[in-house]
């Protein structure tokens, strides 16, 4: 069985041990709990990140959500403001179309106003008139005498055919016209 020697140098190799072991066991025991706090500290980061992240990502939603609503608006409007620029478009077309129905009117009215006499024509009318109504007046008033001188018109000839330098015409009459009748119907 064992022996005292044997005993002795057994405890004291155990002893030893042990002693290694605990010295082994205090090292890995600092080496594990450093690599623990290095892990705490590691997952302790990764969790800052992950919220910091998470809580970005949560208003980076909520920004997205509300864009997503102004975008929805904004189509809204701009289909309204098409079928506004439509209408718009239409009764644009329309006041053109009118547009140029006055412009063909007043050219229209235009080429009439030039054949319409103006004021100095119109008065050199009426003054030619006038004179034409005075005219007429005097001549209506001659027109008994006229009358009477044509009907009293005579010719009388003589035609010599041995002598030619005495054949004659004469035309007289028995009622002459008076002088102012005679100088109204010579004048024109």
């Amino acid at each position: 069985m064992v022996s005292d020697t044997q005993t002795t140098a057994a405890r004291s190799a155990a002893v030893r041990a042990s002693h290694v072991r605990r010295r082994r066991t205090a090292h890995t025991q600092g080496k594990l709990r450093f690599a623990t706090g290095i892990v705490l500290v590691i997952a302790l980061a990764t969790a800052a990140f992950g919220l910091e992240g998470y809580m970005r990502a949560s208003r980076s939603e909520r920004r997205v959500t509300a864009l997503q609503a102004d975008l929805a608006n904004l189509r809204q409007r701009v289909g309204a403001d098409e079928r506004a620029a439509a209408g718009a478009q239409r009764h644009t077309r329309t006041i053109v179309d009118k547009a140029s129905a006055v412009q063909k009117s007043i050219r229209n009215v235009t080429w009439q106003l030039q054949s319409i006499p103006t004021e100095a024509q119109l008065a050199g009318l009426r003054n030619r008139l006038a004179d034409l109504s005075n005219d007429v007046s005097a001549y209506a008033a001659c027109i008994p005498e006229l009358q009477a001188e044509i009907d009293g018109l005579r010719l009388s000839w003589r035609i010599d055919a041995t002598k030619p330098s005495s054949d004659y015409f004469r035309l007289f009459t028995a009622a002459p016209a008076s002088a102012s009748c005679s100088a109204g119907v010579t004048r024109r």
